[in-house]
């Protein structure tokens, strides 16, 4: 079975039933079936050759993204995602190492992102009425892939990551597994659909024959008004929420939030506002998908850790010889599953340092206890998640150089009750500040996201012997420029 094959025997049996909510819009499995349809037979006019293709596609949250989206993975070919939020350089380098065949666009879509590339196709004519074949019947091998990421690379360098069928559908049936939810459910992930969060949410969702609740952006007050009885969301969501209310809402919503940890004042006021409700916090990343989860009971007892392994997921702790450490001790995390990803493109020496031999990692590190709960203490390399997004400090820092009058700069995350890690730069000026044109530069040269929250001018460094900063000394004059 591939990832949408359900959708054609939902429409089908169930061709009534509601598949998509969208700012006031219903649209039907029958609706949603017949559109996937359309768009296939228009995509199968466009194909280049025989094998299966790539898409990439430029469009935001509405529901044409997943009418494009499950058009091309039930044909067994790879969709490619790109993010309005990207700058252009960000995107052109994603392009050029994805090689797409095919380029979809949407009117709302930034124009100055999509009109940089040639041959492409307007989603909306992909939806007219077409006079060629039906499409061929569903069909997916479980190792095929049918979706390509993107993660930015320590470097600056997009690394683009390989998910097959299999590794989804696996994770689908843990995910029903523990969280209990199913196809009576309504399930809102209000993020963007170019992030793996909120499209693991909706295509589960429409897998299996679920009502999902689309959002062309995210705003606090969709938590309130939303008839969702399944929540994706990251803490800065939940924070913007509980900003807004107060009172107590009776209605029962599982939880599931995922990017960074949920501060504990938050944790608290949201079970609160929704005393019925149930908390899941979620550990994973894109490479290797559902790692460890913890209910509000496991939380109480172990307010630090991430949890207890999914079933099916094996959690080793490592030293730097590669030894199993004992019970307690911290390490580098490596995890054994069927969840994991195929691979990075075309970089078989990455792809090579997470799938390893004793299992894969993400330089994360941590320790787990007598009892299976596991802790995270910090990263193997600097990356940082802000607002349940990665950022990679050297990404950014390698742009800001590119201001003449800097020095050096270092760029950090300082704890934040919001963005779970604020992005803050420390920076070295030459002779005069430039920092209005360092703030357009990175904002016209980095994802939003990925803009340092704020500035701080300083006169040196602390360096190591030899000659770079020394990384843990710069905490001291972090206390003291942020205090």
């Amino acid at each position: 079975m591939g990832i949408g094959e359900n959708i054609k025997e939902i429409a089908q049996v169930n061709p009534e039933k509601t598949a998509i909510l969208y700012e006031g819009q219903v649209i039907t499995y029958r609706d949603f079936y017949q559109s996937i349809c359309q768009i296939q037979q228009h995509l199968l006019s466009l194909r280049q050759g025989n094998n299966p293709q790539k898409v990439a596609i430029l469009i935001g949250n509405e529901p044409a993204f997943l009418e494009l989206y499950f058009a091309v993975v039930t044909l067994g070919w790879t969709a490619i995602p790109f993010d309005p939020k990207w700058s252009i350089r960000e995107a052109i380098e994603i392009m050029k190492s994805a090689k797409p065949d095919l380029i979809l666009t949407s009117k709302h879509f930034p124009e100055n992102t999509s009109n940089v590339f040639d041959k492409t196709y307007a989603i909306e004519t992909l939806k007219k009425p077409s006079s060629y074949a039906t499409a061929n019947e569903w069909k997916q091998a479980d190792n095929a892939p049918f979706y390509l990421g993107f993660t930015s690379g320590s470097t600056g360098t997009p690394k683009g990551f390989i998910r097959s069928h299999g590794s989804w559908l696996t994770s689908f049936s843990v995910a029903e597994q523990v969280f209990q939810y199913h196809e009576e459910d309504i399930i809102l992930a209000p993020g963007p659909l170019c992030h793996s969060l909120s499209l693991f949410g909706a295509t589960h969702a429409l897998h299996i024959g679920a009502t999902l609740q689309l959002t062309a952006t995210f705003v606090p007050e969709i938590l309130n008004d939303s008839e969702a009885t399944v929540i994706y969301a990251v803490p800065t969501m939940i924070h913007g929420f509980l900003q807004l209310t107060v009172r107590p809402i009776q209605k029962r919503i599982t939880f599931l939030l995922s990017g960074a940890k949920l501060h504990s004042k938050m944790r608290k006021k949201l079970q609160t506002v929704f005393p019925n409700s149930v908390i899941y916090e979620y550990f994973g990343a894109s490479e290797l998908s559902f790692i460890s989860y913890a209910s509000s009971a496991v939380t109480a007892q172990h307010p630090n850790s991430v949890g207890i392994p999914f079933p099916g997921v094996q959690i080793t702790i490592r030293d730097q010889e590669m030894q199993p450490v004992p019970n307690g001790e911290i390490g580098e995390i490596f995890i054994e599953s069927d969840f994991l990803f195929t691979g990075y493109v075309n970089n078989t020496e990455e792809t090579a340092k997470v799938l390893t031999e004793y299992g894969a990692t993400v330089g994360d590190l941590g320790f787990i206890n007598d009892t299976e709960i596991l802790t995270i203490v910090g990263r193997k390399k600097h990356m940082l998640i802000s607002g349940g997004l990665n950022v990679y400090p050297e990404e950014v820092e390698k742009v800001m150089k590119e201001i003449a009058s800097i020095q050096e700069v270092m760029v950090v995350g300082v704890t934040d009750d919001y963005w779970g890690q604020k992005t803050i730069a420390l920076v070295k000026w030459k002779h005069q500040a430039e920092l209005e044109r360092l703030k357009a530069h990175c904002k016209a040269q980095l994802a939003t996201y990925k803009c340092p929250k704020e500035f701080y001018e300083v006169h040196d460094f602390p360096y190591t012997s030899t000659g770079k900063i020394a990384r843990k000394d710069v905490a001291l004059q972090i206390a003291r420029y942020t205090s």
